[in-house]
């Protein structure tokens, strides 16, 4: 096992006792770009890609931009490494490079040409494990397909509500 390198002191700005949670990024639609992918594996053993994006400051509502001056870091972690032909992961695979703009009519794959790439990203809320509401990625859209910046978009988006429990059950054919 490797030694860990012992860290320094940092010195803060504020007092730690005196910074509030800033407010969640609105649900709504954003463009963002790609600032790092990494390859992990998930506590049931299947490697996926760890995306991380970065929606820039100009691009978030004014009522919080203050709180993000440096953009807002997002991260998708739902696109798995595909194995041998699992049409599933290969047509995930598939939609989230052509949402990049990239070619899909290929058979290599190299995510370094993800990074610094722009993508669209649906941002809704979820809750996180202290049981608080956060914004979250919900789904990715190809980035020139971003509309405008309008107030009625973003309701549009808030409105996709997932279904109540026992509607959910019902479509997937489960019985109570």
């Amino acid at each position: 096992m490797a030694e860990q390198e012992e860290l320094g002191i940092i010195s803060l700005d504020v007092n730690l006792s005196d910074v509030e949670r800033p407010p969640e990024i609105p649900v709504g639609k954003y463009v963002g770009e790609i600032q790092s992918v990494e390859i992990k594996t998930s506590g049931q053993g299947n490697d996926y890609f760890a995306v991380r994006i970065l929606v820039p400051a100009e691009n978030i509502p004014a009522e919080v931009a203050e709180h993000y001056e440096d953009g807002a870091l997002f991260f998708f972690n739902r696109l798995l490494v595909p194995k041998g032909n699992d049409r599933r992961s290969l047509w995930n695979l598939r939609q989230f490079v052509e949402k990049l703009g990239l070619d899909s009519n290929t058979n290599e794959i190299n995510p370094n040409e993800w990074m610094n790439q722009n993508i669209g990203i649906v941002v809704g809320t979820e809750k996180n494990l202290e049981g608080e509401m956060r914004a979250s990625v919900r789904s990715l859209f190809a980035a020139e397909e971003a509309p405008a910046r309008e107030e009625d978009e973003q309701d549009e988006v808030a409105e996709e509500k997932p279904a109540p429990a026992p509607a959910r059950a019902a479509a997937r054919g489960r019985r109570r």
